[in-house]
């Protein structure tokens, strides 16, 4: 078995993210998200390498540029693999809070 390699640790979350494109505003659920990028469930196909401008609810929300890296269908809609390109340490710093407080909230509900 191949196992695939990541640079980013990848975790699971739901919530919703806004974007857009040179063709296309609308906003999605987000499946998982790192400090490298996210996939979302979309209704509609996003090219590979498409330019897109991601809007990530943290507090206050980070406003990051990112590319699509993969685009697949599955069922009804696509799932589509985001790249963020060049964050800033603040923005880094506020992904990082995002996925720590969801982790956290997790953790606590599991108690």
């Amino acid at each position: 078995m191949n196992k695939e390699k990541r640079q980013h640790e990848r975790f699971n979350i739901c919530l919703e993210v806004a974007f857009s494109s040179n063709s296309l505003v609308c906003s999605n659920s987000i499946l998982n998200i790192s400090t490298g990028g996210l996939c979302m469930e979309c209704g509609k196909a996003i090219s590979p390498n498409e330019d897109l401008t991601v809007l990530i609810p943290t507090r206050p929300p980070v406003k990051v540029k990112a590319k699509v890296a993969w685009s697949k269908k599955t069922g009804l809609s696509y799932l589509i693999g985001i790249k963020f390109e060049k964050l800033t340490d603040d923005q880094k710093r506020a992904l990082n809070e995002l996925i720590r407080s969801f982790f956290w909230e997790r953790q606590a509900w599991a108690n």
